[in-house]
């Protein structure tokens, strides 16, 4: 009776360490589906601004720790899929500062039925900023697009302007 006791427990560990590694698998997956989504739609936005660049996934990310998912010119990115949550986590924004260099680090982070974010360092898009990768600003996918053409055709995301006191109380 023993035997057969250790020999049901045996089997549902490995049922369990099955279930566990489909997991993995399919979060595996899932991730590498949001890279490629990624990099079709980058790809798709450098043909739309007559930019002519195109980028791949970064497949030795998977073989070399410290690696980011995309590279585009200027810009380290990280790409994150899960089923649920509000915020990226600060591991992520960890993981791509240590991959960038000294690139731009780039989150963009997805939650399943939530608009894709990005998130990147102030400076990024205010050069007026120090250089600290602790000071971010998140925004939409399409908001990241139009300053990323900014990027693209002059060379920066731009200088800081003077804030016009009566345009800006006009826009807020």
């Amino acid at each position: 009776m023993g035997l057969t006791l250790q020999s049901k427990t045996k089997k549902k560990r490995t049922k369990s360490a099955l279930i566990k590694g489909n997991d993995m698998a399919d979060s595996r997956n899932k991730g590498a589906a949001f890279e490629r989504d990624l990099v079709k739609r980058l790809n798709t936005f450098f043909a739309d601004n007559d930019l002519d660049l195109t980028c791949k996934r970064n497949l030795d990310q998977y073989q070399t720790a410290g690696m980011c998912d995309i590279e585009i010119p200027g810009h380290a990115i990280e790409a994150k899929a899960y089923k649920s949550g509000w915020w990226y986590s600060p591991a992520w924004w960890v993981q791509v500062c240590e991959a960038c260099g000294d690139r731009v680090p780039v989150l963009i982070y997805k939650f399943n039925n939530k608009a894709i974010r990005v998130c990147v360092p102030i400076y990024a898009i205010s050069p007026g900023y120090e250089r600290d990768n602790a000071q971010t600003v998140v925004m939409t996918l399409d908001q990241w697009f139009i300053l990323l053409a900014k990027y693209f055709k002059e060379g920066s995301y731009g200088g800081q302007k003077k804030i016009d006191g009566e345009r800006f109380g006009q826009l807020y």
